[in-house]
């Protein structure tokens, strides 16, 4: 069955830019070279012939100035952001393969089925398996995204497990997908650790919970420590412990919002761009999201002895911090299985059906090849030399 294809601009305000194709053309016209003219005796006595005044819209260089105008229409094209839109085709030949999955089992399972033709990451933009590996995501989230594509409405999904952490939105999935698992158990996935760091000065009870913590149940839990002038970047640190009184420093408002948790007690104020909600009114735990992070702030000092002398100290902190972390939330939901999905099927009429691909990259391309051959004919017409010049001047150009 042949693929239809349209075409989709994205920003089709920019069209009027190829006014500007009237530039190189006018340049063209205007600045041609004017032939220099050397008197010969023999050429004196030659018929004057008078000069025909429509050849001075005569363009030279034509294959140079169409150069220049595809160019230009290209870097306007560029600008235009087109996207070609395909009617996509579902097909039993796909797979999607959890990230998690060993490269052991992924090859192991496509020797089993000869019928998988394509490979692809499960992410929310799948890329090939001869990709790098991307990192795991939430496997709720991103089935639900991927079951409204028509490209993988009958693909295979493998998992690493059978059960997965629940997520927290809806699950909808393709009632025609066909599940596979690398291999079966309870599917527990424990996440890695968080990585956690204080800046600058840090509160007495911090090191001993950490030691407590990693003495029981968590051995490879680690603390780093950080200047107090350092900019916390949320790829590095998960948890930023920070204990110094006063208004929050921009460097670290962003890291919040570039998705780190941040963890303080009340001396440290905000303006109102965050708003505080109530978590645990027992030991006055407020909450505030910004961007992609969030905040974390004990009202009261927690310094104090009433705040650290309790024996449950570890633990408290611990479940607090984890259950505000995107990464760890899923340790205390539920678990979901392949063979009792939680949700709702996704229905035909829901599906897209086109699939968008962009030609941002072949733009840049051409526009590099023909920018590297215009400037390359362009230093090989120089001016010409007086042998091309004299023939023009006894024509009566």
């Amino acid at each position: 069955m042949p693929v239809s294809e349209t075409w989709l601009l994205q920003m089709p305000g920019w069209l009027w830019l190829l006014c500007a194709l009237a530039v190189p053309l006018l340049i063209h016209l205007l600045r041609r070279s004017n032939p220099q003219e050397i008197t010969f005796a023999a050429v004196h006595w030659l018929q004057q012939r008078r000069q025909r005044r429509w050849k001075q819209w005569f363009v030279r260089d034509k294959f140079l100035l169409l150069l220049r105008l595809l160019l230009l229409t290209l870097l306007v094209l560029a600008l235009v952001q087109p996207l070609l839109l395909r009617d996509t085709q579902p097909s039993a030949q796909r797979l999607l393969v959890d990230p998690r999955v060993t490269p052991a089992d992924l090859e192991q399972f496509l020797a089993d089925h000869p019928q998988i033709r394509e490979a692809y990451w499960l992410q929310s933009s799948p890329q090939p398996v001869s990709e790098s590996r991307p990192a795991a995501s939430d496997l709720w989230r991103t089935l639900s995204q991927l079951a409204a594509a028509s490209h993988f409405r009958r693909a295979h999904i493998l998992l690493a497990q059978e059960n997965n952490a629940s997520g927290h939105d809806t699950f909808h999935y393709s009632p025609h997908w066909q599940w596979h698992a690398a291999n079966s158990g309870d599917g527990a996935v424990t996440p890695a650790l968080p990585r956690i760091a204080v800046l600058g000065s840090e509160p007495a009870w911090l090191q001993p919970v950490i030691q407590q913590l990693a003495a029981s149940t968590l051995p490879q839990l680690e603390l780093q420590r950080l200047p107090a002038d350092a900019s916390p970047i949320a790829n590095d640190i998960d948890w930023l412990i920070y204990d110094t009184p006063g208004p929050l420093p921009q460097r670290i408002a962003e890291f919040v919002h570039a998705g780190g948790l941040l963890i303080s007690d009340a001396r440290v104020t905000a303006d109102s761009t965050f708003r505080f909600i109530d978590i645990d009114t027992q030991t006055g735990l407020e909450a505030a999201a910004l961007g992609r992070g969030s905040w974390l702030r004990y009202r009261r000092d927690w310094h104090s002895a009433a705040f650290s002398h309790d024996a449950n100290l570890p633990l408290t902190l611990w479940h607090q911090w984890s259950t505000q972390d995107w990464q760890w939330q899923h340790a205390s939901r539920g678990q979901w299985s392949m063979d009792a999905l939680p949700g709702a099927e996704l229905a035909d009429e829901q599906v897209i059906q086109t699939q968008r691909q962009p030609l941002q990259h072949a733009l840049i391309f051409a526009i590099a090849l023909l920018l590297l051959l215009e400037r390359s004919l362009a230093l090989w017409r120089r001016p010409a030399t007086a042998r091309e010049v004299i023939p023009e001047v006894i024509k009566g150009e």
